[in-house]
Formats: structure tokens, sequence, C-alpha cells
């Protein structure tokens, strides 16, 4: 299997997780996603939902992401040893807030080091081995959400490590004052984005509501794209659904 850093290059599809579900997870794996983001920041996981749903990803074969709540090494070393991916961290306002990030989630950084957790094969990979290894693995996004961040995209995209720079619009329409993530600003900003990371050979990605966009932003440089969440796609299915019911109870009614 390609490693997922390796993949980040080539277009990827993938989804928020607010659920605390590891059938979900389990579920996602088998519809073929190129990962997912387990959304810490903003839904109430504890540290053993997230075990269990970081197991139903690698059992999938499924890259799972952890958005964390912030630069703190504590939640982000564990989330790794529990043998997640990568993380996502909000609200990267500066180069040396990246840095940060890769310090904390890489062995040549600070994170502690121990090869008896899942990621580390419960000590079966080999000390020496994993450590090796680990930091190639391990995938590092920073999040574009905030308009300080937008005079320092180049310096951002550079920072060795960083493998993703990943827009919030919806952050960023909020620090730049914007009416929605419509507006003129929000577009120009993604564009930015886009033409950092091209120029630093860093990954560009964006969440999208759908798909209809994709094209366009692909266009523009990006290629990692995170579609909505389980909880957005459960409800469209059941409005979808109960909109046909509805439709086709129209089409059988008998003519008055």
């Amino acid at each position: 299997m390609i490693p997922f850093r390796a993949r980040l290059a080539e277009p990827l599809l993938g989804t928020f997780v607010k659920s605390a579900s590891y059938q979900s997870v389990e579920i996602l794996a088998l519809g073929g996603l190129d990962c997912v983001v387990i959304d810490a920041e903003h839904a109430p996981f504890s540290p053993g939902e997230l075990d269990r749903m970081i197991l139903a990803g690698r059992a999938g074969n499924l890259p799972v992401l952890v958005r964390v709540a912030g630069l703190d090494p504590a939640p982000i070393a564990a989330c790794l040893d529990m043998g997640a991916t990568g993380i996502v961290v909000p609200h990267v306002r500066s180069a040396d807030e990246a840095r940060a990030a890769v310090v904390a989630a890489k062995y040549a950084g600070r994170r502690g080091f121990s090869p008896s957790h899942r990621a580390g094969g419960y000590g079966t990979r080999g000390a020496e081995a994993y450590l090796a290894a680990a930091d190639g693995e391990t995938s590092v996004w920073c999040q574009i959400e905030d308009a300080e961040a937008l005079d320092r995209l180049d310096e951002i995209a550079a920072v060795p490590g960083v493998d993703c720079l990943f827009v919030g619009r919806a952050d960023l329409a909020l620090s730049l004052g914007a009416s929605g993530t419509g507006d003129a600003r929000v577009g120009a900003a993604v564009k930015a984005v886009g033409r950092a990371c091209r120029a630093a050979g860093t990954t560009a990605g964006l969440f999208v509501p759908g798909t209809a966009e994709i094209p366009e932003r692909a266009a523009e440089g990006y290629s990692a794209f995170i579609c909505g969440s389980d909880q957005s796609w459960l409800m469209e299915q059941a409005r979808a659904k109960k909109a046909a019911l509805a439709t086709a109870l129209t089409a059988k009614a008998p003519a008055a």
C-alpha cells in the first residue's frame, strides 16, 4: 500500500467524523474513502472513543487523522500513539506555530518516545525500526482560518514537516469580517493558499460541503478535499429519503 503522505499530491477525498462511533469509521472505510478526520476540536470524544475509532480505521486500512483542539503536545502524542495517521492543527497563524505542530508530532521534535503502543506494534516493530519510520509516517496538516495567516502563507507552507495547508472557510470568513464563505475576500484567500502551496511543494487542502466545486479548486492547486461529515451525510440521506417518499406517494395518489 502506498503510504498516506505519498498520496497527498494526488486527488484525495475524505470526510470529518463528528460522532463517537467506531462503526461509522468502519463503514466509511468500506466506502472507499481516502481518509477521515476525527473532529476532536468540535466534538466531545473521550480518549477511549478516539482509541476505538482509530483502531477501526486501521483495521479497514483507512487513514485516520485527528483534528486536535490546539498545540498542546500531550493530546497530539496520545492520538499518534493510538495509531492516528496524522493530526490537523486548527488556527495556525505563523511559521512558528506550524513548527510547533511539527515538533509536537515528530520524534525528531519533542514527542515522547515509546514503541510499546499501537503505532509501534506493541513493541513488535522494534524500537530502532519504529523510530526510524515513525516521523516519515506521521502527517501534519496546518489549518488556515485566520486573517493573520494570510500574510505569512509562504512561510507557513515552507516549514519542513508540514504536509498540508488546510483551509477552513467558515472561520476564515469570520476572521476577515466577511459576509460568508462566498465573499470575494474568502475566495481570494483560497486562491492565495493554493499559490503558496504550489510554490512550496506542499499539499493544499480544503473543506467542501459537496463535490461540485472540486474541479475548480483542483485547477487552483488543491488536491486534498474533506467533504462534509458523517453527520451531514446522514442528514442529507434522511431528508432525501423523506422527500423521495413524498414524491412517490404523490405520484401514486388516485385522481380526484
